[in-house]
């Protein structure tokens, strides 16, 4: 028997139980926590997030990257430092970004519009 056909036959089994594992994750709706952010954001920021979280991205994952756009538009204290969200209380409207390796720093947003205020 053939090295490639031995190798075909192991390999097309594979590829189609991964694709088939793939296409219910994508079918999923969003969890009950990711509906309640959507719900509390304003109508353009819902269709914004909804639209940007299509793709296999979280809605949890969308609202990082806008909270951390939105701090870089708002006039970051140290542009090009690496940032990363490490919490969000929509209750209280803040966030937690990490600066660099050991850095927490406390910013306020807009719940509904994830805007960043002074």
């Amino acid at each position: 028997m053939n090295l490639a056909r031995v190798a075909f036959a192991f390999a097309a089994p594979l590829t189609l139980s991964l694709a088939a594992v793939s296409a219910p994750a994508y079918a999923q709706g969003h969890s009950a926590y990711e509906r309640a952010v959507l719900a509390g954001l304003d109508s353009s920021t819902r269709s914004e997030v909804t639209r940007r979280a299509a793709g296999g991205d979280t809605v949890s994952g969308v609202v990082a990257v806008i909270l951390l756009n939105n701090y870089q538009a708002a006039g970051a204290t140290a542009p090009g430092e690496a940032l990363s969200v490490v919490a969000v209380d929509f209750e209280r409207g803040t966030v937690v970004l990490r600066k660099g390796a050991e850095e927490l720093v406390l910013h306020r947003f807009d719940p509904a519009t994830l805007r960043m205020t002074p």
